[in-house]
């Protein structure tokens, strides 16, 4: 499972792998914080999750869940554009692996 923040496909991913050597009920969890005033924003990524492995990706604005996606989506990138409250924690989580 990768993930991808960017606009023009360049800076930083997360790769978490789902198959072997992990098992049932493994996680992991991406968190940053973002400051501001409370008010709404967007928050664009993208996400590649292709296999038979993939579990489910969530996202979390603060304790309100904003996306969430599970199962295998094909072997290309897709982008997700959700909407974030300015003074929360932003989770990716959990990313389940099932086998």
């Amino acid at each position: 499972m990768f993930f991808f923040f960017s606009l023009l496909f360049t800076g930083y991913y997360m790769y978490i792998e789902t198959s072997s050597p992990r098992v049932a009920g493994d996680n992991a969890k991406l968190e940053f914080s973002v400051s501001g005033n409370g008010k709404l924003s967007c928050l664009e990524f993208y996400y590649h999750m292709y296999g038979d492995s993939m579990g489910t990706l969530k996202v979390y604005s603060g304790n309100l869940l904003v996306f969430s996606t599970s199962g295998n989506h094909g072997n290309h990138w897709k982008k997700a554009v959700v909407t974030i409250h300015l003074d929360n924690i932003v989770s990716f989580n959990p990313f389940h692996a099932y086998m």
